[in-house]
């Protein structure tokens, strides 16, 4: 009788018993206080790689390969494409919670992890900023990255200088980009912006993510050209900044999509905090004012017959 378990072998790894459905492909390994990056290394969490870049490079595009990041994992970015994920269709698992979450920490500007090919998703890593004028970008989406899914991620500052200036930048034209359940967190800074799109995106899908940031403009920045089908939902966001002239949420002008059930927060008093002028608006309220409850926004003056 068929199920959807199934045993194999991996060469030179353990016997495994997998679900199909999640593990269609190879499984890898990764531990910088293990792991060696060499020939034979990966296959077995006894013998992993010391880093994900290595890890990325073991993997068959399109093949559903799978790394799993083991607890306590720290590593050092240092350049835009330390790690680069560039072979398709392939999962990224973060194991372990709270002080072992796998760290990634930036230690130059340039420091980012790249997301260079299709279908890519990353899963429950924490991203910190540690470099002292400040990192560029935390994840950069590329124009190939299409099918992204970041799940869990959480973006934290070392200080007002250590910190990030975009979380995470997504590269014009990029398709059915998913961000879910992450938290970005900054000090006071200089950060310019959360998440930024170069320009156009189509099926962006943003759900359960939290914002607590200083941003000099637009937190969710989508202002150089129109979405097609943003989608945001229970989100939480919060700009700290009292004198920005951004808003929490930014579409550009004709920009199509959905926003519902979404909390939006902006320290500066006279600010809107929304904008999407096409945008279909359910259930979200706004405040700009600490300790008061917030308001439906955008307020309602139609009447439904």
């Amino acid at each position: 009788m068929d199920t959807k378990l199934f045993g194999r072998h991996q060469p030179g790894g353990l016997f495994q018993v997998v679900d199909r459905e999640y593990f269609p492909g190879s499984i890898f390994w990764v531990n910088s206080s293990t792991g060696t990056d060499a020939s034979g290394y990966g296959r077995n969490p006894d013998a992993p790689v010391a880093t994900l870049d290595y890890a990325v490079g073991l993997c068959t595009a399109d093949a559903g390969d799978v790394i799993f990041i083991m607890p306590g994992h720290a590593e050092n970015l240092t350049t835009a494409t330390g790690v680069n994920c560039d072979i398709s269709g392939i999962t990224i698992i973060g194991l372990g919670n709270g002080s072992l979450i796998p760290t990634f920490s930036t230690t130059a500007a340039a420091g980012s992890i790249t997301i260079g090919a299709a279908d890519v998703t990353i899963k429950h890593i924490k991203m910190v900023a540690n470099f002292a004028t400040g990192t560029t970008t935390g994840v950069t989406i590329a124009a190939a990255g299409d099918g992204c899914c970041l799940d869990d991620i959480q973006f934290r500052d070392t200080s007002a200088a250590n910190e990030f200036l975009i979380h995470v930048s997504v590269a014009t034209t990029v398709t059915d980009l998913v961000l879910k359940n992450c938290s970005f967190v900054t000090a006071a800074g200089t950060m310019s912006g959360s998440v930024v799109f170069a320009g156009s995106s189509t099926n962006t899908r943003v759900e359960d993510c939290v914002w607590y940031v200083d941003s000099s403009d637009s937190v969710v920045d989508h202002q150089t050209t129109a979405a097609v089908n943003f989608y945001m939902a229970r989100c939480a966001i919060v700009n700290i900044d009292a004198g920005a002239a951004g808003y929490c949420l930014e579409l550009k002008t004709g920009s199509t999509g959905i926003v519902h059930d979404c909390r939006f927060g902006y320290g500066k008093a006279d600010a809107e905090v929304s904008c999407g002028d096409a945008v279909w608006w359910f259930e979200n309220y706004a405040s700009n004012t600490i300790a008061e409850s917030g308001l439906l926004d955008p307020a309602t003056s139609h009447a439904i017959p």
